[in-house]
């Protein structure tokens, strides 16, 4: 190994040591993960590049219909919020307490 790792991105070139940790993040290439295809083949990187990596996590964001429009309505909720309180700043308390009655909604 070149116990070095070389990056290229947005016009600079930098050379790391090994010694330091490198956390990197990829995109599907389709734009959804598709469990019947490798790793390699979802986010387009090469399997010399990925082996590099000693841990490689998956994140994936599995939703329902029903958690989408739960999740739509309370920001459409937070959105017509903000625009009734004319600007104002609300405090921790009533913040918290905004977030424990949504929460309790959305278990209902």
């Amino acid at each position: 190994e070149q116990q070095c790792v070389t990056i290229a991105k947005a016009g600079m070139h930098v050379t790391l040591n090994a010694r330091c940790s490198v956390l990197a993040a990829a995109n599907p290439i389709y734009g959804n993960f598709d469990p019947s295809l490798d790793l390699a083949k979802n986010i387009g990187l090469p399997d010399s590049l990925l082996s590099r990596f000693d841990l490689v996590y998956v994140v994936r964001d599995l939703t329902t219909e029903e958690i989408d429009r739960k999740i739509a309505t309370q920001v459409l909720r937070q959105c017509s919020m903000r625009g009734g309180a004319e600007g104002r700043r609300r405090g921790v308390e009533e913040i918290h307490s905004s977030i424990l009655e949504r929460r309790q909604e959305a278990d209902k």
